[in-house]
């Protein structure tokens, strides 16, 4: 009865913060298209920090999946004012854990039978948590190291909740960023996040980046458990090692950053751009290391957050990433517009601020480009954003820009001295360099002359 009575309440909050600040903005809209009033750029801007503001509170308290839309929200320099962007950057995936006693009921649902019988051994704390579950060790009747990664039982209504108020205010809130299509957007994210929640799904993610990444020495993927994984529960081998960015223990182990570093990035080079499959969500507490015998071992977790890029689009985007290395604004620009990023009619304007932004970046010394910082770079693509109308960034670059954000933030943390920058541009470019990458795709497979030819009886 509880959770009946929670879908009303959660749905309740959210539209006591929805709707003022909709008629927040609805008001600034008609004065300045209806009437001809002039708003100044300080009320926008007042306007903005104060709705970024409500949402992150709602958020907070609220958590699943508004946490989530929340982060993403703060990745599209597209659409979003600048101050929205700085608001909701600093939400946080992180939550207080549930107790024993719920997980306990939830997992005996799941497993057919009370985890403490299945389990030689199972911790009854968790070792984190964040919006949509949690993770509690175990160890197998055979003696196997196990994580359990357990769904919240009431997430699915939650999430449930919260796209529903979000697919109807994406109509409502269209007309302030007419030239974007929000419905387009809303699926994407309404995609990501219903196939976050299934963990079979990340199941299957998990082997195949693990199948991927064999290739690069010093990675290591869990394994999946399949007796003990369902669609709210997966079960990974257990990796014992150091967050890495636990900085004392990481050194009192032996553990230098440099090769910490160059190993990261070889990783996500290789998932970038020769799988075209990447875990999009490296922040620090998916990653851990440990010292091997051939250097440090660097562990990736949590396929939830997972995006496959097709053939074709990664392609382009390849071919964009070598015109940027290679300051080619003409290929650039082209690349750019065959992933619907620009219009034909819109690159002539966008040309010259594109010049502009590469010769800034090129420019630098190589003092200053160990100085740049990964959020005035931030700041210097928004700008050229802002400067070009009909700009619209797809999902899936948005997703490779978060994941090379999070990894920037990730390298600086391990050694502000380190210039990230000049350590990833070699693998970079031996990755983006391999003759596969520069081979014709296939042509998809044609229909026979009779397939769909037969007649219903």
């Amino acid at each position: 009865m509880r959770k009946l009575w929670h879908t009303p309440w959660r749905f309740m909050l959210m539209m006591g913060t929805f709707v003022p600040l909709y008629m927040g903005y609805l008001w600034l809209w008609i004065r300045h298209s209806k009437f001809g009033w002039k708003v100044s750029a300080e009320k926008w801007s007042k306007t903005h920090v104060k709705n970024a503001r409500r949402f992150y509170k709602l958020a907070v308290r609220m958590k699943g999946g508004l946490i989530k839309v929340g982060q993403i929200i703060s990745t599209r320099v597209d659409i979003m004012p600048k101050e929205f962007i700085a608001e909701l950057e600093g939400l946080q995936d992180r939550v207080d854990p549930l107790p024993w006693k719920k997980i306990d009921k939830h997992l005996t649902k799941e497993l057919g039978a009370p985890p403490d019988e299945i389990f030689e051994e199972i911790s009854h704390e968790a070792v984190a948590a964040a919006s949509f579950g949690q993770v509690h060790r175990a160890k197998t009747k055979d003696g196997q190291d196990v994580a359990l990664k357990v769904k919240y039982a009431d997430i699915d209504m939650k999430l449930a909740c919260d796209l529903f108020v979000f697919k109807c205010a994406v109509p409502l809130f269209n007309i302030f960023v007419p030239k974007v299509d929000l419905k387009v957007i809303h699926r994407e994210v309404a995609q990501a996040l219903v196939t976050e929640l299934d963990y079979r799904q990340e199941a299957e993610h998990t082997r195949m980046i693990g199948e991927n990444l064999k290739a690069v020495p010093g990675i290591i993927v869990p394994e999946v458990i399949d007796e003990y994984t369902t669609e709210s529960v997966i079960c990974t081998t257990y990796f014992e090692g150091i967050k890495i960015t636990n900085t004392e223990e990481r050194r009192a182990a032996g553990l230098e950053e440099k090769p910490i570093i160059q190993k990261i990035i070889e990783a996500y080079a290789h998932m970038f751009f020769i799988d075209g499959v990447f875990q999009s969500d490296p922040h620090p507490g998916n990653l851990f290391v440990r010292k091997g015998d051939d250097g440090p071992e660097i562990c990736i977790l949590d396929f939830g957050q997972v995006k496959i890029l097709p053939k074709d689009f990664q392609r382009k985007l390849i071919m964009a990433s070598i015109a940027f290395m290679g300051r080619d604004i003409d290929n650039f620009s082209k690349a750019i517009v065959d992933m619907d990023v620009l219009s034909e009619k819109d690159v002539e304007t966008a040309k010259p601020l594109l010049t502009e932004f590469f010769e800034e970046l090129y420019e630098l010394s190589p003092a200053e480009l160990k100085e740049l910082d990964p959020e005035a770079m931030k700041e210097k693509i928004m700008a050229v954003v802002d400067r070009i109308d009909g700009v619209t960034i797809p999902q899936d670059i948005v997703l490779y820009g978060r994941a090379f954000g999070l990894l920037a933030g990730v390298i600086a943390a391990l050694d502000p001295e380190v210039n990230g920058i000049i350590v990833a541009k070699p693998m970079i470019m031996q990755a983006l360099m391999r003759p596969e990458n520069f081979m014709p795709l296939p042509e998809p497979e044609k229909p026979s002359a009779d397939v769909g030819a037969a007649v219903p009886a």
